[in-house]
């Protein structure tokens, strides 16, 4: 019986040892373009849902950055004459 209780602490440290190197690996890859990254979005309409978007940090950057541009242009040609 004890020797099951050694085996069951044996695993557990095993384990714990391997969630803290998988920890570290994530914090070292944290701006990394590759790392998935989920957001909750409000859906117009509606006071209580949410949809929520995955993709990775250089998806999420290019969007942010097609956004920008798309505003940009909008208040660029709302003064316009043609």
């Amino acid at each position: 019986m004890k020797s099951l209780a050694y085996l069951a602490l044996i695993a557990t440290a095993g384990l714990s040892v391997a969630a803290h190197a998988e920890d570290a690996g994530q914090k070292a890859d944290k701006n990394s373009p590759d790392k998935l990254i989920c957001r909750s979005e409000p859906v117009i309409g509606s006071r209580l849902a949410k949809n929520k978007r995955c993709m990775t940090k250089a998806q999420w950057d290019e969007d942010r950055r097609l956004s920008r541009l798309q505003l940009e242009q909008n208040q660029n040609n709302r003064y316009k004459n043609d």
